[in-house]
């Protein structure tokens, strides 16, 4: 009896472990089932994720299409200038890996050619072409503004003109000058109206440029350093546009108004000249330096009677209007008055009518042929910059199919309706590039035209002028 009591326990204990082993088994089953659950639905999460990528992405029609690009994943960290320099070879072989491993990857999810090609948007595209186009589109010829002023001098006024000989102009640079007016540093418009001058007057005159005012400061401690401070920054010459605007340059608005000795100097340096002399000062204040700018005025005009001080007053106070006033007057010369900068420039147009000579040549004060081909020459320089980023991503894309085709992750069909399209994408690009420059060299034509158009006007105008006046040459 004992023995079977016994007997029955094992045949319990056993029924217990098989029950527990049955349980562990199911659990076991019930877990793979869970994860191979769970693995499926990620993959098809990701599957689901990169065909909504792709169907975000636009296929290019037309320019705008091409500036909204967004760029492909695998050039994320490709500058503009790396793309345009690298050669594509290299690049394809950096990122080769990653790329055959996408390519696995999205072809496993589609083989539609539309999906296909937007896939090598999405991996390969360009990013850059916003900032290429723009770049393109803000292209401005360089045209040089010409200078065609309008002077209204009666024939009066012509007769009392001094003969043709030499001009000497004396520029105020003293610590008033750095005051603005117009918003701009009145030493900066002094000197931009100073060189249109000296343009004008050297049509018939050699010409000098004397600068007073710029050595020392305004201290009392610099006055004798600031006073003796007159320079002759363009020698006595012929008038050399380069040469003149490069001697405006060297000097900055700093201490006192040696006017009285800046006259002096015009009168030193008169002394080895038989021709007629004249003195264009543009002053913007008073003598601050002891001397007696009146004075020097009449010793100058002492000498010759055909020389003359003409003074421009320029944004002046009254005090300093009567001041330069008498000096002119002292002079034998004319008094101007420009209160700003356009009275400034107004004020140099009088002083100027053109030869018939000019006249003649004024044509070339419009853009000529050179100078419109060397417009489209610098455009075409941002303009290729475009067809190589077109070129390069195409052939990005290329070489993609080509590694489809060769490790036949798509069906020759496939790969033969994606090459054409690529193609005709491509074509579609270039054909928007070639749009665009016959867009610019019409543009910079019709700048080139309304400057021309512009000189004519301006060059009738001046012959009428001319003919009133009953000027021959």
């Amino acid at each position: 009896m004992k023995k079977y009591f016994i007997y029955l326990g094992l045949m319990l204990v056993l029924a217990s472990c098989s029950s527990e082993d049955e349980t562990l088994n199911q659990a076991k089953e019930t877990s793979n089932e869970v994860m191979e659950e769970n693995e499926k639905n990620s993959n098809q999460n990701t599957e689901n994720s990169m065909i909504e990528k792709l169907d975000s992405i636009k296929l290019v029609q037309t320019k705008e299409d091409m500036k909204k690009q967004q760029g492909g994943v695998l050039l994320n960290n490709i500058s503009m200038e790396e793309e345009l320099a690298v050669n594509e070879e290299e690049r394809l072989q950096e990122i080769n890996e990653e790329l055959r491993e996408q390519l696995e990857d999205i072809t496993k999810q589609t083989q539609d050619p539309v999906q296909l090609e937007k896939a090598l948007t999405y991996l390969l595209g360009s990013h850059h072409y916003k900032q290429i186009f723009e770049n393109a589109e803000e292209f401005e010829p360089d045209f040089e503004e010409p200078y065609l002023p309008y002077p209204g001098k009666s024939k009066a006024e012509v007769k009392q003109e001094p003969k043709s000989g030499k001009a000497i102009i004396l520029l105020d640079a003293s610590s008033s000058m750095l005051l603005s007016v117009d918003e701009r540093m009145k030493m900066d418009v002094a000197k931009e109206a100073t060189s249109r001058f000296a343009e004008v007057i050297g049509q018939e005159s050699d010409v000098s440029l004397v600068v007073y005012g710029h050595k020392g400061s305004e201290s009392d401690s610099d006055k004798v350093v600031s006073c003796e401070g007159i320079e002759e920054i363009y020698p006595m010459d012929t008038y050399d546009q380069e040469v003149f605007e490069t001697s405006l340059t060297t000097f900055e608005s700093k201490g006192w108004t040696p006017l009285a000795e800046a006259i002096k100097k015009a009168a030193d340096m008169s002394d080895s000249f038989e021709e007629a002399i004249t003195v264009y000062i543009v002053s913007d204040g008073v003598e601050t330096c002891d001397g007696d700018p009146v004075k020097e005025a009449e010793n100058f005009v002492k000498k010759d009677e055909e020389r003359t001080v003409n003074i421009i007053g320029f944004n002046v106070d009254q005090d300093a209007e009567e001041e330069l006033q008498n000096v002119s007057a002292a002079g034998n010369g004319d008094y101007y008055t420009a209160n700003n900068a356009d009275d400034l420039q107004k004020t140099i147009e009088y002083e100027w009518l053109p030869s018939a000579i000019d006249l003649a040549w004024a044509f070339t004060k419009a853009p000529g042929p050179w100078e419109i081909l060397d417009a489209y020459n610098l455009f075409d320089v941002e303009h290729e910059k475009i067809k190589t980023t077109i070129k390069n991503e195409n052939d990005r894309y290329n070489h993609t199919v080509n590694i489809l085709a060769e490790e036949e992750m798509l069906s020759s069909e496939v790969i033969s309706e994606l090459q054409d399209s690529i193609e005709e994408k491509y074509q579609s690009r270039l054909d928007i590039l070639l749009n665009t420059r016959s867009k610019k060299i019409e543009e910079i034509d019709e700048s080139a035209d309304k400057i021309k158009e512009r000189v004519n006007e301006w060059t009738e105008e001046m012959r009428k002028r001319r003919d009133e006046r009953g000027d021959i040459w």
